[in-house]
């Protein structure tokens, strides 16, 4: 299986660069000057849907080999044991991409909203490097992505191969940018249903559909009929 899912902006350090220094400097550079604020990716990032992420990855764990990779505004594609120095960067602050675009010489008034995040994520080799991810075969995939962070990443997931079954976590207002992942919605439904908050609702549904899938039948199931995902991230 293959967790996709997006850094947090609140972290276990305090944010020592921001996205000019990241986007002008190698991360080994920055890790070597600021090692007191280093720390692997899955444990930089400490927000309440990330850590669902975290503990559903684990339960994975228990009937698959599971690759985990985190989309990070400033840092690409991160593996979940990357080392990387606490950041201020993000793609929800449209202002700080437009800035971001500028600097790498973007033709920034051409540009909607959307088209700017897909340009930086580019330049940040995002989709390139998805792209790549996904050609390695997984039978599973799991993508948990707010709506900016699908548009850096739907390049890669409009392409996800055929033998490959690939699900997005995604409002209705998200849905038409998860490519051809099957789409298990969230929304007011399913949150007040769970009991939880916007901010962790796609990361409780994941947990959710992880604690149901407690064997290899289970397992064979969810790729052979992806329609029942829905109902295993609710019950």
């Amino acid at each position: 299986m293959l967790v996709i899912s997006p850094c947090s902006g609140t972290k276990r350090f305090d944010a020592v660069i921001g996205p000019n220094e990241i986007d002008s400097r190698e991360r080994t550079e920055l890790l070597r000057e600021y090692p007191d604020a280093v720390a692997s990716a899955a444990e930089m990032y400490t927000g309440r849907e990330h850590e669902h992420i975290e503990s559903a990855v684990q339960q994975l764990l228990k009937v698959a080999n599971v690759d985990w990779r985190i989309i990070s505004a400033g840092f690409g594609v991160l593996s979940a044991g990357t080392e990387i120095p606490s950041y201020e960067c993000t793609f929800s602050e449209i202002e700080q991409v437009r800035q971001r675009a500028e600097r790498m010489n973007l033709d920034v008034d051409t540009m909607t909203n959307n088209e700017l995040v897909a340009a930086v994520s580019r330049e940040k080799n995002i989709p390139q490097d998805l792209r790549q991810i996904l050609a390695e075969g997984y039978d599973l995939v799991f993508v948990i992505l707010g709506t900016k962070y699908l548009i850096a990443a739907q390049e890669a997931l409009a392409s996800v191969p055929e033998e490959t079954t690939a699900f997005a976590f995604a409002s209705k207002g998200s849905k038409k940018f998860i490519g051809d992942c099957y789409w298990i919605p969230a929304t007011e439904e399913e949150r007040s249903r769970l009991g939880t908050t916007w901010l962790e609702l796609r990361g409780r549904e994941l947990l959710t559909l992880a604690q149901n899938i407690r064997n290899e039948e289970h397992f064979e199931q969810l790729r052979d009929a992806p329609e029942k995902a829905k109902k295993l991230s609710m019950s």
